[in-house]
């Protein structure tokens, strides 16, 4: 999911030459050994306590160093191409063996004919250089602009295989790999995801979830029968496993689970946990639903209802399970009825309310032993009771994993633009987790609703951000070079990103405008309010320096999850259709954790909260969800691109 961060837009007279080269030059910065310093400034998941092992970073030869460098700095790329044919002729084998490699590099990073033909042969010439896991990733990252997820993850793995490891590779291995999982097969997703687990020691847990998820139950049984899984890991991928197909009510996988690991690692905490769990009795248990169901967000409230439903009918033990559904209409009156009238009828717990108006007005009156889990976007009202949890996929709970995000690959000075007339919640939400980070928002545009043609808006931005210093340092220089004559430059703008706080019909229609602006060299931020079916109405010609958060449930990506393509399936036997929407997916999982704490688990009033609150979450359709202390759902997301025309991983 990292990318490297994009050159500044050239001036305007910049020869043809260089800008080829410049294109050159963003494939290789991201395939360079870097230095300590530089590792320790990118993705900070992983520290030296984290991963299991490290080789040193591999010196390069002086000579090839600076050849490197020329192709980096958008030198002419042929003659360094020939100067590195010379050199692979030096009979030291420190030095041909080195520019062999980093020719193939090239070849790669220019998508050159047969460069992946040429690394291979490079690598079996010399397999225990210290540049061959390097080699993996480089190839890695041409596989990538080849969209072959499993060759992708293959040479990924091969990376964290390999003795010669280093710190550096980790970090990158780790920002390409996790987008790339859910597009893999299942065999090379497990394999990869089981790799990274044995290297990352501090982040093994999220390694192991994520592939307990993605394994079916036959995967699961070969996993555990033919020694794949070492004794660190086993008790745990089995445990994280049980719990999976506990979630869906699969509970002949949760018995061949259990009996698997009793027979491998008997007595051990996990086999105690999974035998209790095949062993348990299914409870009877009442399940209330609060939903709007009449009045202006009925509609919503069906969606809701739905996939509550669906949830429903996907568990064996339904028929052990009562529902009650009262409607909350659309005001705080009816609501609280609501929700006394489910109270008096001793529910165990409460799936909804859905509005945030209904949700706060419930939040006084409600008992601490029946725990609610409402679908309101608004976070902060989970405050408000300790009997209230939030689960949503609103955009406004990924605010601050996109700031993060943005601040850790170089955004520090950024300007937010948001639509004037809407609420501006998401927009000032970005401002305060950037700001709270250390980064400056130096300018907040609000465009005005209603009109089409923002390019003179855009162009006084462009004029007001023009990078000064630089700008008189061109002046100065030309002054000094060449005769006087009128000449206009185009220098970089002094900020390093923007945050669009807009829907995808928005961004579609404002992206074409940016570049006119000449406002096209700097990243793009973004949340999940883009993906509104509009945001692909260009096929995302200006937007290929964008990344945003994304609903894992977008119709417009091709899954691999069997979770969702069960959903998907579902509801297409039931309705006739995959006009599926993420309120009903998001409804769908909380009431299949509903039922599993419940009348799976069995338990009841204070046991219901810890269980809520247990830190390995609930494995979810729409994203492994967490609640945190406070009570809102914090979930995992990936950050996406588009590519010729598609969404897809960001790299």
């Amino acid at each position: 999911m990292l990318w490297t961060r994009y050159l500044p837009t050239p001036p305007a007279a910049m020869p043809i030459m260089m800008l080829v080269a410049m294109g050159v030059l963003l494939l290789l910065s991201a395939c360079q050994p870097k230095t300590p310093t530089e590792t320790a400034n990118r993705h900070a998941v992983k520290g030296a306590e984290s991963v299991s092992r490290m080789a040193v970073a591999p010196e390069s030869v002086a000579e090839i160093k600076y050849l490197m460098q020329q192709a980096r700095d958008g030198g002419d790329i042929e003659h360094v191409f020939q100067e590195l044919e010379r050199l692979m002729l030096d009979p030291s084998p420190v030095v041909h063996q080195e520019a062999a490699f980093r020719r193939a590099q090239l070849m790669l990073a220019g998508n050159r004919p047969d460069a992946a033909r040429v690394m291979q042969a490079t690598m079996d010439a010399y397999p225990d250089h210290a540049l061959v896991p390097y080699a993996y990733v480089w190839k890695a990252r041409w596989w990538m602009q080849q969209d072959d997820a499993n060759a992708t993850l293959a040479s990924l793995r091969k990376a964290l295989v390999h003795p010669r490891l280093t710190r550096e590779l980790v970090d990158e291995v780790f920002d390409i790999g996790p987008a790339i999982v859910q597009y893999a097969d299942e065999g090379e997703a497990i394999s990869w995801l089981l790799s990274a687990a044995q290297i990352d020691v501090s982040g093994r847990d999220s390694w192991l979830r994520m592939a307990a998820r993605r394994a079916s139950l036959d995967t699961i049984d070969m996993l555990m029968t033919n020694g794949s899984l070492s004794p660190d890991i086993l008790p745990a991928f089995s445990l994280y496993a049980g719990r999976a197909h506990l979630m869906s009510g699969d509970m002949v996988g949760v018995n061949k689970i259990a009996s698997s690991l009793s027979k491998l690692m008997p007595g051990s905490a996990e086999s105690r946990q999974l035998q209790s769990w095949a062993a348990g009795e299914i409870s009877a248990a009442t399940i209330g639903v609060l939903l709007p169901l009449s009045g202006k967000y009925a509609r919503f409230g069906e969606q809701a209802l739905r996939g509550v439903r669906m949830a429903l009918a996907a568990t064996e033990f339904d028929q052990y399970i009562t529902l009650r559904v009262e409607d909350t209409g659309s005001n705080a009156e009816t609501a609280i009825k609501a929700y006394r009238k489910l109270a008096n009828e001793s529910v165990n717990i409460i799936v909804g309310p859905l509005l945030a108006e209904t949700t706060e007005a419930i939040a006084p009156y409600l008992k601490y032993g029946i725990p609610v889990i409402s679908l309101t976007g608004r976070t902060h009202l989970a405050h408000k009771s300790d009997a209230l949890f939030v689960h949503t996929l609103s955009p406004l709970a990924q605010i601050d994993v996109m700031a993060n995000y943005a601040w850790k690959h170089d955004a520090k000075r950024m300007v937010v633009i948001a639509a004037d007339g809407e609420s501006q919640k998401e927009a000032d939400m970005f401002v305060a987790s950037f700001e709270s980070l250390g980064g400056e928002v130096i300018e907040t545009l609000k465009m005005e609703r209603g009109t089409l043609d923002y390019r003179d808006v855009l162009n006084q931005l462009r004029f007001e951000t023009d990078d000064d210093q630089l700008l008189a340092e061109l002046d100065e220089e030309l002054n000094v070079f060449l005769p006087e004559m009128e000449m206009e430059f185009r220098v970089p703008v002094n900020f390093d990103a923007i945050y669009l706080a807009l829907n995808g019909k928005q961004i579609a229609l404002l992206a074409g405008q940016l570049a006119y602006a000449d406002i096209s060299g700097v990243p793009l931020y973004g949340s999940s309010r883009w993906q509104d079916g509009h945001l692909l109405d260009d096929r995302g010609r200006y937007l290929s320096r964008a990344r945003f958060a994304i609903s894992n449930l977008s119709q417009e990506m091709d899954h691999k999850d069997p979770a969702i393509r069960q959903f998907n399936q579902v509801h297409r036997s039931v309705w006739g259709d995959e006009n599926t929407s993420q309120l009903m997916s998001l409804a769908y999982d909380t009431m299949r954790i509903a039922t599993m704490i419940t009348s799976r688990l069995g338990l009841e009033k204070q046991a219901l909260f810890r269980e809520l609150r247990d830190p390995d979450g609930f494995p979810a359709m729409t994203g492994h969800v967490l609640f945190d202390a406070s009570g809102v759902g914090q979930k995992q997301l990936d950050i996406f691109s588009i590519k010729k025309g598609k969404i897809v991983p960001a790299r």
